[in-house]
């Protein structure tokens, strides 16, 4: 009895923890952009218009800046409107997995269907990079051990 007393107690606090908590939406990588040696990630929030920014730097991914208008980010990051119609290589994400630092890239074989992208995953090793996996679909690559640099929870 009182151990099914306690139980109950413990389940209605977490619940009620986990309720008071704002829990983050996933985010989807949109964009990255280097600057020296910090990378520059756009990020936008499930359920929102304007995209979070974050700064990784020194194996650590901070909040960047607190945008309210989506012509702010363009402004700092022109780059990220070019993209939307090249089919050039374009930074998407970075990601920092076991000791190893991926970047991820997106190149578009026609800049008028999103489906003809190509993603290529590159490991980064004192500053050379070599292939590690290519995908012809973002479908492919949600099931693949690189999905976090696109996916974040």
């Amino acid at each position: 009895m009182k151990t099914k007393l306690l139980f109950a107690c413990m389940a209605s606090l977490l619940s009620l923890s986990s309720f008071s908590q704002k829990k983050k939406q996933q985010e989807m990588a949109v964009y990255a952009e280097k600057k020296g040696n910090d990378y520059y990630l756009v990020r936008l929030e499930q359920g929102k218009d304007i995209p979070n920014v974050y700064v990784y730097s020194n194996g650590v991914t901070k909040p960047y800046k607190n945008y309210t208008e989506l012509k702010d980010v363009v402004m700092e990051f022109p780059g990220m409107m070019e993209t939307n119609n090249s089919t050039k290589e374009e930074l998407v994400s970075v990601l920092k997995k076991d000791n190893h630092f991926y970047e991820i890239t997106s190149q578009r074989k026609d800049p008028k269907n999103f489906e003809k992208t190509i993603i290529t995953v590159y490991e980064v090793v004192q500053g050379q990079k070599r292939i590690v996996e290519e995908y012809d679909t973002i479908f492919d690559l949600a099931g693949s051990p690189y999905k976090d640099a696109i996916f974040i929870n």
